[in-house]
Formats: structure tokens, C-alpha cells, sequence
């Protein structure tokens, strides 16, 4: 089925559109609202953005519309969201909102300020670790939450043959980590001086003044990159590395890291575990992300590696096909659309959730629990006797 669909979001901290993730790099919230929105464009549906863009224009499918001139929405699906600037959905009070289908679309662990959840039909959460830390806070019915990770844009994914096996790569703000990746470098130079650590992203990420980063040996600073020219450089790399304390809520510098066939190594937190299969597709690091023991370990996992090329090839091809496509994200937030507004039970499978054990609906990016909301990527095996 194809839907008018409105997706309003008030942060004004960042002036942005699709080119904007293409040529400078932006944070994942406004990246996941952006591609979402053009996924779903794809698909053959009417999508409007309201957001802080730069102009009012159509660009590749999807209408651009500045917040501040929406005062109406008349939409088959109404989506809020806010990650960043002030975190506040309180002008939504002031909107004229009609739509079969509202929905508060969150990104990370802060709840955003001044919404009522009872508002909206639905909560959709990047990871289960989100919509479990989210539920915990509230009330809201888990009947009425959906999970959906967030995805990779497949077509900026070309084939390639040369990977610098001692190019480390740390991107994101650098508040998540950057000094533990620079230390882990430090350690890695002292075996092998050919390691370096290649830094895209910054301050700008969440709209802060642009800062560079110390020079020292072995540091390459991009700064803000776009993801056009990012992703065929990550391509080039050989580990990423994602140490730090944020409850990451999903991370989307993970999963393209993982998608471009660098082998992840991230602490344990947030939706990590979720994504990362240890010593399957990357490799979870326990210990306090600020200890330099945590760092020696992490140093000496990658010296190991390194030694290990059929290991690491099998850990680098698993890594490749877990990311998923922002069309499949796309058809599975249609496919779920089209069970809440159909209410088919068609849908429904034999096997119960394994968190609830209630009733799952198979959409094109896995199995989700229409009684708590709980997301699983595949069925557990069948035990034949």
C-alpha cells in the first residue's frame, strides 16, 4: 500500500537536506530521518520532511518544507522527531495534526521534552536496548512499540580491492571515543610504526563549532566528511574502533564500518551487543574504556589479528552482510504500516518471541513482537528430535 506521509522535526541547530549528508556529514538523527525519508520516497510514497532545510523544494522524490511554515499535517502517516538542538517536540501543540497513523520516532536514550506518549499510536526505536531503557521511564503500552535498526546506504558500496591492513578508523564526535582510539594508536606504533588512525567527523557532527584535533604521529584528521567521499575511503581501512561509556543507540558509524569490511572493535554498551556478534562480525572489548590496560588488550587483539588473515577474512565477510540496506529498513516500516492499518494476521508466525513468547509478524528485515515490541533479526533454530 502507498502513504502520504508527513515527518516533522523542530531542531534548528543544524541547516541540512540530503546533499548536506552527501558533501559535509551530519549526526545520525538527522541522517536516519533524511534517508528514511528518500527510502521511503523510493518506494513509491509521498514524502514530505519538515525540517530546518535550506530551501523549499523537491529533491529526488522527497518534499522539503522548513518546520516553521508547517502548521497543518494531513497525512495517511504523521512522524515526529527530534535528536538534538533543544530535544523538544513542545510545538507540537501548536499543529493542526490529522493522520490514521501517528508516530514518535526516537534515536537514543535522553526522552525528548515536553511530549505526551499517549499522543502517538506508536514509538519506533532504533535497537530493543532503546525501547527497553525508554520503557523503564515511561508507561507506554508495549504493544505499541516498534523496532527498526537503522541502515547503510548500499549504493555509495563499490567494489574494491586494496585495504591497508595497519589503517585504523575512528569517526564520530569526538566525545565517544576519541582519546581512547589515539591511545590504542600510540600503543600499536610501538610494534608497528606503519599503524595510523584515520579521524573523520568532529564537533560539527552535533552542531558545536568546528575544533581540530592535536597533530601527532600517525593521526590523518578529515575533519567533516561527506558520505560520498567517506564510505570509499572506509573501504580502505582495516579497524574501527568504538571504545568509550555512551549508551550508543544504535550506531550508525558501526554498522558502516561493518558494511565497508572494517573489523569493529566497541565496548560493551548501549544497542553494541545487539549488532556485534563477538569474534562473528567484530569484537566486544569489556574493561573501563578509559583504562590503558583496556587499550593494551585492544592493541594486542589487533597484532593478533593481523597474523590470523583467514580469521580476519572470516570476521571481515560476516561484518559486510550484517549491515542493512535503508530500503529494507523502509519496507519493513511499510510492512508494518500496512499490518496496523489492515490488522492482517496473515502475518503472523508459528514461533513465539523469544523474549514474550507473543505473536511475530515477518517483515523484510526480520521478526518483530506485535505484544512487546521486542525485535529479533531471525527465527531460533527448529529442534528436530
Amino acid at each position: 500500500m502507498k502513504y502520504k506521509i508527513s515527518l516533522y522535526c523542530p531542531d534548528s541547530h543544524i541547516l541540512y537536506d540530503i546533499h548536506t549528508l552527501d558533501q559535509k556529514g551530519v549526526g545520525g538523527g538527522i541522517t536516519s530521518r533524511v534517508r528514511l525519508a528518500h527510502a521511503l520516497a523510493g518506494l513509491g510514497h509521498e514524502v514530505t520532511l519538515y525540517v530546518n532545510c535550506p530551501h523549499n523544494k523537491k529533491i529526488n522524490g522527497v518534499n522539503y518544507i522548513h518546520h516553521s511554515q508547517c502548521l497543518a499535517i494531513d497525512s495517511d502517516v504523521f512522524i515526529a522527531s527530534t535528536s538534538g538542538g533543544e530535544f523538544d517536540l513542545g510545538g507540537l501543540q501548536n499543529l493542526q495534526i490529522k493522520a490514521r497513523l501517528k508516530i514518535l520516532m526516537l534515536h537514543g536514550v535522553p526522552l525528548p521534552h515536553h511530549v505526551d506518549y499517549q499522543d502517538f499510536d506508536y514509538a519506533y526505536f532504533p535497537s530493543n536496548f532503546v525501547k527497553e531503557n525508554f520503557s523503564r521511564q515511561t508507561q507506554l503500552d508495549q504493544s505499541h512499540t516498534f523496532i527498526a535498526y537503522r541502515g547503510v546506504e548500499e549504493s555509495y558500496f563499490k567494489p574494491h580491492s586494496s585495504r591497508d591492513p595497519y589503517a585504523l578508523v575512528y569517526f564520530g564526535h569526538p566525545e565517544k571515543g576519541l582519546d581512547e582510539a589515539l591511545s590504542i594508536l600510540r600503543i600499536l606504533r610501538k610494534s608497528e610504526p606503519r599503524f595510523n588512525l584515520h579521524v573523520f567527523g568532529g564537533y560539527g557532527l552535533w552542531g558545536d563549532a568546528e575544533t581540530s584535533i592535536p597533530g601527532q604521529p600517525g593521526l590523518i584528521d578529515y575533519g567533516m566528511v561527506g558520505q560520498k567521499k567517506l564510505i570509499p575511503l572506509l573501504q580502505k581501512m582495516s579497524f574501527s574502533l568504538n571504545l568509550q561509556a555512551i549508551q550508543e543507540g544504535f550506531g550508525l558509524a558501526v554498522c558502516e564500518s561493518m558494511r565497508a569490511g572494517c573489523i569493529v572493535l566497541a565496548s560493551r554498551v548501549g544497542a553494541y551487543p545487539e549488532v556485534i556478534r563477538h569474534g562473528y562480525n567484530g569484537f566486544l572489548i569489556d574493561g573501563v574504556h578509559t583504562a590503558i590496560h583496556t587499550h593494551e588488550k585492544s592493541a594486542q587483539l589487533i597484532l593478533d589479528l593481523i597474523k590470523q588473515p583467514d580469521f580476519l577474512g572470516y570476521v571481515r565477510e560476516n561484518a559486510v552482510h550484517t549491515p542493512f540496506s535503508w530500503r529494507t529498513i523502509a519496507k519493513a516500516w511499510q510492512g508494518h504500516w500496512d499490518w496496523v492499518l489492515s490488522q492482517a494476521g496473515t502475518f503472523s508466525t508459528f514461533t513465539p518471541c523469544s523474549k514474550c513468547a507473543g505473536t511475530l509478524i515477518p517483515l523484510a528485515d526480520g521478526f518483530h513482537c506485535v505484544n512487546c515490541g521486542h525485535y529479533q533479526p531471525s527465527l531460533p533454530e527448529l529442534i528436530v528430535s
